[in-house]
């Protein structure tokens, strides 16, 4: 799940996602790591779920399907992210791998006890979050605030200097900030034409102007 926001951005940090200690005593009985193929649930809304499931890699979301059938992609997590169990016996949204993924499940004594955290409120932080900017700031300003956001947790593109890999499809974007995909692909080639990111192939992204980025997703445009 995304634990900040970009520096540029009102120098405000989140951090409400849980992280494992680096130093834990289950460290030593830790078990392995299970793979996750692209597109696959890791568990369904409704579904009972003991477990607590660190990401080892790649990308997972969190979605709730709407009653007109849209799906709305509530946060995202990245490796080093934790996803805990709710409170409630069932859980309140779907996790889904965005790419290929390798987890590690942990099993815990029933639901989360009140004075440990919880699933459904790692999603909330970031979904208050998510309310708000899309309350405050056009499609365009919502797309590049996603994008400085995400920019900590992309990896480098060995083949690219200075390109990271666009773990999120154009579709998940779009999904999560509220807009079309066909604005997703319009607003991405906008900030291309402005030289404000490189887009070397669908999955690559360079960022070449962070303080213009950052003065669209405060409202301000680029000329």
């Amino acid at each position: 799940m995304l634990t900040e926001s970009a520096s540029l951005e009102n120098g405000q940090s989140l951090t409400s996602i849980y992280k494992r200690p680096l130093k834990d005593i289950s460290d030593f009985r830790r078990p392995s790591a299970s793979f996750i193929a692209r597109g696959r649930a890791l568990f369904w809304e409704g579904e009972e779920e003991a477990q607590k499931i660190e990401i080892v890699e790649g990308v997972v979301r969190a979605v709730r399907l709407q009653e007109n059938g849209y799906r709305q992609i509530l946060a995202f997590y990245w490796p080093g992210d934790v996803v805990m169990p709710t409170h409630s016996t069932h859980q309140q949204f779907t996790a889904e791998a965005v790419t290929d993924c390798r987890v590690v499940r942990s099993k815990i004594s029933g639901v989360c006890r009140s004075d440990q955290p919880c699933g459904a409120h790692q999603v909330l932080a970031d979904t208050l979050t998510l309310v708000m900017t899309m309350s405050q700031k056009n499609c365009v300003a919502r797309i590049a605030w996603l994008l400085l956001r995400i920019r900590p947790h992309l990896r480098a593109d060995l083949k690219r200097p200075d390109a990271l890999r666009l773990q999120l499809p154009r579709a998940d974007i779009a999904d999560h900030v509220g807009t079309s995909l066909e604005t997703v692909c319009r607003t991405l080639a906008e900030f291309k034409a402005k030289n404000l990111i490189d887009l070397p192939n669908r999955k690559t992204i360079r960022f070449t102007d962070l303080e213009g980025l950052a003065r669209i997703s405060n409202g301000r445009v680029v000329d």
